[in-house]
């Protein structure tokens, strides 16, 4: 008996730690599965990320220069192309009809197929496209490579935002999103700079039926950046939280690995083994197909996100038309202003420049036919000289809002306060301009209506907080279109009106600013978000 009470004793100790082996087991596995929050969280803030964030910079630097840059290329070639103010609206507004193109099928993809891969494609076809156009024969081939060109580099608006914000952690994301605004704040300085370095130069050269002048040269170096985006980013990692919502979590915890180790960490002490997404499925975003086109996009429209969906765009119509409809035409802008303000009444105000302006500048040549004076001949010369002092304005532009947006940049968990009074002081600019008869001090009301540019950031890190993953990239891409499309308009009115309607355009701009405003008031409080 005591033999049988011994062998049970004996087989009762196996099966007990058999059980405290499972237990240990199952205990093990709980511990390496992580929400993917937690997991990004482990990854730390490092050298990865600072690294992300400058290869996204540099891709919406190159961005804002190929869409933005083609103003003081249209205000250089317009002699070389022959083109007016109605042109030179058309050519403007050409970016902005290539972003509403193809903002749907760039978000489409950047779901489907990946935030990187679209990113590179992307930023490769408008690098080759911009370098063609530096070579188009007449402005209506220009404004063809142009459409195309913006086409492909539109996809950085959305695709960086997104790849960005999921592989940063909480506690710096609305912090970044907030200074790859400040990207864009920055490419005025840069290729007005640029400009006057290159159009400073003065040849002449014939080459395959063009002539080949500084304009051209200076096209080709704005391409660089968006050849250098698409390199960058080639020693990053795609989005980890991309890959664990198609389905490739091996993939995702190898990258977020990676990130581990880039910031700092050993591999092998990194715990996450698997990993859960806690606000997305799976849903059918792998395969391209008609229903995973409906399923990307009728969500938005619908409740819960329904409500979100138009406060977002409706913010995006109104900064986008209120800003880019000035920002792609300001190079011109700025040339009218200072070359009516040489030759205009003490008392003018901003808006009466531009009644004195026309777009290309002519001299006139008088010759004498037979030596006595008797018979004289005038011809108007074009001349598509850059004021220097346009360079100067354009400079200032660029590197006060840089730093006026890195500054608030530290300020994100203010976003909504900080939305509302960037606008509401910006209404009042608008309406302060018309009625203050000195140029100068217009101007200067002009540069802080020109601060909605501010909110751009702001918006897109809305995107990215109030939709689940699966829609962040279609939501920001359709947002864009929505906001281009808004832009494309506003340009051509603008560039109409603001030679014979400055007041009227400047009060309805100053309205429209307004009513963001009170839909900005609409949206959830930063405390709500951070406590999300």
């Amino acid at each position: 008996m005591a033999a049988v009470n011994e062998s049970y004793d004996k087989t009762g100790d196996v099966d007990d730690i058999e059980l405290s082996t499972m237990d240990a087991g199952r205990r093990q596995e709980s511990v390496t599965r992580y929400s993917y929050e937690e997991a990004l969280d482990m990854t730390g803030h490092g050298k990865y990320n600072l690294g992300l964030l400058v290869a996204c910079f540099v891709v919406i630097t190159a961005m804002g220069i190929d869409i933005f840059g083609l103003g003081i290329i249209v205000t250089a070639a317009t002699c070389d192309l022959g083109i007016g103010l109605h042109e030179i609206g058309v050519l403007s507004s050409m970016p902005f009809a290539g972003i509403i193109v193809m903002s749907y099928p760039w978000g489409y993809l950047s779901d489907t197929k990946g935030r990187k891969l679209v990113l590179m494609w992307a930023m490769c076809g408008a690098f080759f496209s911009s370098l063609f156009s530096s070579f188009a024969p007449n402005w209506q081939m220009l404004a063809a490579f142009r459409f195309i060109s913006s086409a492909f580099s539109s996809a950085a608006e959305s695709a960086t935002y997104a790849l960005l914000g999921e592989c940063c952690t909480t506690r710096v994301r609305a912090r970044y999103m907030l200074l790859m605004t400040s990207a864009l704040m920055l490419t005025p300085t840069i290729y007005y700079v640029w400009g006057y370095m290159i159009m400073k130069l003065d040849f002449s050269i014939t080459f395959l039926s063009i002539v080949y002048r500084p304009w051209r040269l200076l096209t080709q170096i704005m391409a660089l950046p968006l050849g250098l985006g698409a390199l960058m980013l080639h020693f990053f990692s795609e989005s980890p939280k991309f890959l664990a919502n198609v389905g490739r979590s091996d993939e995702c915890v190898d990258v977020l690995k990676r990130i581990y180790v880039k910031n700092g960490g050993a591999g092998n002490d990194f715990p996450v083994k698997e990993i859960y997404l806690e606000d997305g499925s799976t849903e059918e975003v792998g395969e391209f197909s008609l229903r995973s086109l409906w399923i990307q996009i009728a969500p938005l429209f619908k409740p819960p996100l329904l409500s979100k969906t138009l406060l977002l765009y409706y913010l995006t119509f109104v900064i986008y038309i209120a800003n880019n409809s000035f920002a792609i035409i300001l190079p011109t802008i700025f040339n009218v202003f200072f070359t009516s303000y040489a030759t205009s009444a003490a008392d003018a105000s901003f808006c009466d420049l531009f009644a004195l302006s026309n777009t290309t500048t002519t001299v006139n040549i008088v010759d004498n036919i037979d030596g006595d004076g008797d018979s004289q001949v005038e011809a108007k010369v074009c001349t598509d000289t850059i004021n220097n002092f346009t360079i100067l304005a354009g400079c200032v532009h660029g590197l006060s809002f840089f730093v006026l947006n890195a500054l608030l940049s530290q300020c994100a968990n203010k976003r909504k306060v900080m939305t509302i009074v960037i606008m509401v002081i910006a209404a009042a600019a608008a309406v302060g301009l018309n009625n203050w008869n000195q140029p100068i001090a217009g101007l200067v009301l002009f540069y802080v209506y020109l601060t909605t540019a501010m909110v751009f950031g702001v918006v897109s890190s809305y995107f990215v907080d109030l939709f689940p993953t699966s829609y962040r990239g279609m939501v920001a891409c359709v947002g864009m279109m929505v906001a281009r499309l808004s832009a494309f308009f506003g340009t051509n009115i603008v560039s109409r009106a603001m030679t014979n309607h400055c007041d009227m355009t400047m009060y309805g701009a100053a309205g429209l600013v307004i009513s963001g405003a009170i839909a900005a008031s609409l949206l959830p409080a930063d405390t709500e978000l951070l406590s999300n």
